[in-house]
């Protein structure tokens, strides 16, 4: 009770400061565990797949016929938009399925919105098959890449992006989704599995990736190390302010950061901060984070 009762201040402290970020649902980093970076989800099921390579590797098999299988899968994330969306993940693959795999599932019971590999190219699912579009877009090996699908139904049009590249285009005026708001590493009805590496997996509750991609603040790295904390600003557009809160709202330090790392003292007498970050254009990220001090 006491936690929630934490995320509720929280959540409704972001909105006092009339940030942004309340548009990021969910954001599961994948490097170490399995852990909502927001605190709004629970953890991630995950079964037969390790950390690796900075993230969680998926061995292509499908747990659903091998019990050697990797499966990885969020909950239901809080909030969904089943109407105004993005799902943005990091991939990486060392080497070309031989006929098509998905790279990351959105439902599984009904599989509505999905990006997949066709053999070296990338391409795009929507309500379970009806709607499948292949790119001419090879995807390199051992090289990280963000993939994004979206779907708004004011436009009636779900959209793949491979960075801030828009890819594929598909006109849908409806996506049948079963209320099913779960992300995952297979598709059950044909029984695949993606094999490769997964890392920053984010939901936003808006299908405007260029504002999202814009917005470099998403990759500040915030990481508690005992008695200090490290901040990792990893772009070069001008200093980054950072300001700490505690639950009540009281700041409680102020720094200017430059790019790299920073290592600061953690706070005394304050289990869980607020971190509010403001770049030279305005663009703001919230995060809270629980400190054992």
């Amino acid at each position: 009770m006491k936690k929630l009762y934490s995320i509720v201040i929280a959540l409704l402290f972001i909105t006092q400061l009339g940030l942004n970020a309340q548009t990021l649902l969910a954001e599961y980093p994948l490097v170490e565990d399995g852990v909502d970076a927001t605190g709004k989800n629970t953890d991630m099921t995950i079964s037969k797949a390790s950390f690796q390579n900075d993230g969680i590797y998926s061995n292509g098999i499908y747990y659903g016929s091998d019990t050697t299988g990797s499966y990885i899968s969020t909950p239901q994330i809080e909030g969904f938009n089943f109407d105004d969306l993005t799902i943005k993940v990091d991939f990486f693959i060392d080497e070309y399925p031989e006929n098509n795999i998905p790279i990351i599932m959105a439902g599984t019971s009904w599989r509505w919105l999905s990006a997949w590999l066709d053999g070296d190219k990338i391409a795009l699912k929507v309500n379970n098959g009806s709607f499948y579009v292949v790119s001419d877009v090879v995807i390199p090996l051992n090289q990280w890449q963000t993939v994004s699908i979206s779907y708004s139904k004011a436009e009636g049009e779900a959209k793949l992006y491979l960075g801030s590249t828009l890819v594929v285009t598909i006109e849908v005026e409806e996506i049948t989704n079963g209320g099913n708001a779960r992300l995952v590493n297979s598709d059950g009805g044909i029984g695949k599995a993606y094999k490769g590496y997964w890392k920053n997996l984010k939901v936003y509750d808006a299908a405007s990736v260029a504002n999202i991609e814009a917005n470099l603040m998403d990759n500040v790295s915030i990481k508690p190390l005992g008695n200090q904390i490290q901040i990792v600003v990893p772009f070069t557009s001008g200093d980054v302010n950072l300001q700490m809160f505690d639950m009540s709202g009281r700041n409680i330090g102020e720094f200017n950061l430059n790019q790299g790392k920073t290592f600061l003292n953690t706070p005394k007498g304050n289990n869980i901060i607020m971190f509010v970050l403001t770049d030279n254009k305005g663009n703001r990220l919230a995060r809270k984070h629980a400190l054992n001090n």
